[in-house]
């Protein structure tokens, strides 16, 4: 029997009938006496540990990227960091500081200050990346590069003709140009720096050169040769 100590003495039906419902689940329970314990029940044994729970992660069917991001042995992980940041729009810009709470001084794009400044502006739309693009087509003797948007950049080496070494080659100097971009911006907003076309394209051309030469197998590839994008006595053109 139980035995109420109610503030009130007098219960409405509603009450009355939510009491009753209580006791029936109550009296309805089966408690064993003795310690009670945590079991977990995803076990047999009832122990939790840490392989078990990634076993069950693991075995969660998850979507994969529609595109892996590639990486490029030939230029230095921290310059493909960027690309790879970049394609996750992942980089410090102006918009993603502000998505994240930090307070910047304005949202435009410190090239041309007329659009937010995302990673698709500064490696993309703005007509001093898209000027840059097209520079490096044309010595590369590839087609003129038409991008909507960073992973275009990042497959450009994937449609372009010619050896693997060329594409390879293309890849890796696509990495440093954003690499250089995202250098030339954090010059500007840091160090009051001024945008510089030829500058950043020689920057392109004479770091992609050193990382290439001396990481490849490419070690008698001369300033001349890479000049005419030329690799150890074969010229990379359009097949």
């Amino acid at each position: 029997m139980y035995s109420w100590d109610w503030d009130r003495a007098v219960l409405d039906a509603s009450e009355y009938h939510q009491l009753q419902q209580m006791k029936d689940l109550i009296e309805s329970l089966a408690v064993n006496i003795g310690t009670g314990k945590w079991s977990w029940k995803y076990d047999v044994n009832g122990s939790f540990t840490v392989a078990g729970i990634k076993k069950i992660l693991s075995s969660v069917n998850r979507d994969n990227p529609v595109r892996a991001f590639e990486w490029n042995n030939w230029v230095p992980k921290k310059v493909a960091i960027v690309a790879w940041r970049a394609e996750m729009e992942r980089l410090p810009t102006k918009c993603a500081l502000v998505a994240l709470n930090v307070p910047v001084q304005g949202q435009d794009c410190v090239f041309c200050g007329e659009y937010a400044e995302t990673s698709e502006n500064l490696f993309v739309a703005f007509h001093f990346a898209q000027s840059i693009w097209l520079n490096i087509a044309e010595w590369c003797n590839i087609q003129p590069v038409i991008a909507f948007g960073i992973k275009d950049l990042l497959s450009l080496h994937e449609v372009s003709s010619g050896s693997s070494k060329k594409r390879k080659a293309v890849h890796a100097i696509v990495l440093v140009a954003l690499w250089c971009i995202w250098k030339l911006r954090n010059e500007i907003v840091f160090r009051q720096g001024v945008p510089n076309y030829t500058n950043t394209l020689d920057d392109i051309k004479s770091m992609a050169y050193l990382w290439i030469k001396n990481r490849s197998k490419m070690g008698m590839l001369t300033w001349e040769d890479w000049g005419r994008f030329s690799f150890a006595g074969f010229l990379f053109i359009i097949m």
